[in-house]
């Protein structure tokens, strides 16, 4: 089953299949622990990211279940500042969600390049800061069911090339009761995760 805002499912389907000529390592923009992304091109002429569950057999079930959290937690979101997600794909052979595609990479590509990274002048930073904060602001206390991403961290935070930026990688996203309350794991990427108690709701 494919479910995609603004597009004929089973089209759209076909057209990443194509675009990514069924998902070739030259499309490949960055992998991760459980999925790799990839850049597709489709007939509108825009360009798309496409994450998609890496088939392992070793934690298959863990990597299944992280992508059916981030689709939950992420399918309720709509802000300029969290990366948007145009649908998803489920089916036996694949599954893999359609993001919006950030042109500038993430901020921790951004910071290791001398260029990139000499554009980006204290008041951009800044304004990085707060784009995170605002997304953040917006996940606990503006969505119906409060959400923690629970790993934040430069390589989940992606650019457009005027720097806006946008939080992603919901993949271990708690979502809580509407009041706030329930308690988590200890998640995250380490070096990332706040001190003492708080590391709860990190």
């Amino acid at each position: 089953m494919f479910s995609v805002l603004n597009f004929d499912g089973g089209n759209a389907y076909e057209q990443i299949i194509e675009a990514t000529e069924n998902f070739s390592e030259k499309y490949c923009i960055g992998a991760g622990g459980y999925v790799s992304v990839y850049v597709a091109k489709l007939s509108n002429g825009k360009n798309f990211a496409v994450k998609k569950i890496n088939a392992t057999e070793n934690g298959r079930l863990i990597n299944e279940q992280m992508f059916y959290r981030e689709i939950e937690a992420t399918m309720q979101i709509r802000h300029k500042n969290i990366v948007k997600v145009f649908g998803y794909c489920c089916t036996a052979r694949d599954k893999f969600i359609v993001y919006e595609y950030m042109k500038g990479g993430n901020l921790l590509t951004a910071l290791k390049s001398y260029r990139s990274a000499s554009e980006l002048d204290w008041k951009r930073r800044l304004c990085i800061a707060q784009d995170v904060a605002h997304a953040l602001s917006y996940l606990h206390h503006d969505c119906s069911d409060p959400i923690v991403h629970r790993d934040v961290t430069t390589k989940n935070i992606l650019l457009e090339l005027e720097f806006r930026a946008c939080l992603s990688d919901f993949g271990i996203a708690k979502i809580l009761d509407a009041d706030g309350s329930g308690h988590t794991r200890l998640a995250g990427t380490k070096g990332y995760l706040a001190p003492g108690k708080q590391n709860l709701l990190c």
